[in-house]
């Protein structure tokens, strides 16, 4: 890719109960999450892309959906834009879970994670949207940014937040914004 703007999915009603979910059609946006997806749709509108990529989860084919009513853009979904694999604990709410790291867990490690958002990346050509989940995207931008696991604990990625990064020279240029600014925008314009 060129360009891409990494869209985390609308509030859900995982995120509404606190539940770890990868599950595919469980979980709808709310309310609220569709009305964020449409003040991101808004955002972007009228600036060019080659098309919407997106995980094949329920929240964020919904949240594409939506997104591309105000584009009219090829989606494709794509497993490498795919929720964290929890494991055991999916389906489970956050308070259940203990405090132990992903990996004591057996949730998918940072490094899996990070390993299919770049291959996903590095696997289009021209400016996509990629509508995925929080921590694919907090991997996918710790890998821009030299950053480990540890390290991007303090990334915030808001529902339908939008994260932009020029990967031909691997330079992030804003994390989970829910605006656009006119630079940005002129840049995915040229």
């Amino acid at each position: 890719m060129k360009y891409v703007v990494l869209i985390r999915h609308g509030e859900s009603y995982t995120n509404r109960n606190g539940i770890l979910s990868s599950e595919l059609n469980r979980y709808r946006l709310t309310e609220e999450g569709v009305e964020q997806a449409r003040f991101t749709g808004e955002q972007l509108g009228g600036l060019k892309f080659s098309g919407i990529i997106s995980s094949p989860v329920l929240r964020a084919v919904e949240t594409a959906n939506i997104i591309n009513q105000y584009l009219n853009l090829e989606i494709k979904t794509d497993e490498r834009a795919i929720e964290s694999d929890f494991g055991e604990y999916n389906g489970k709410r956050i308070v259940d879970i203990p405090d132990k790291s992903r990996d004591e867990l057996g949730m998918e490690s940072f490094e899996s994670q990070q390993g299919r958002m770049i291959d996903l990346i590095n696997s289009f050509s021209g400016n996509y949207i990629v509508v995925s989940h929080s921590f694919p995207i907090k991997c996918a931008l710790s890998h821009f940014l030299d950053l480990g696991e540890q390290e991007s604990f303090g990334i915030d990625i808001r529902h339908a937040s939008m994260s932009v990064i020029n990967c031909e020279i691997g330079k992030v240029l804003s994390i989970g914004s829910l605006l656009l600014s006119n630079q940005i925008k002129k840049i995915l314009n040229d």
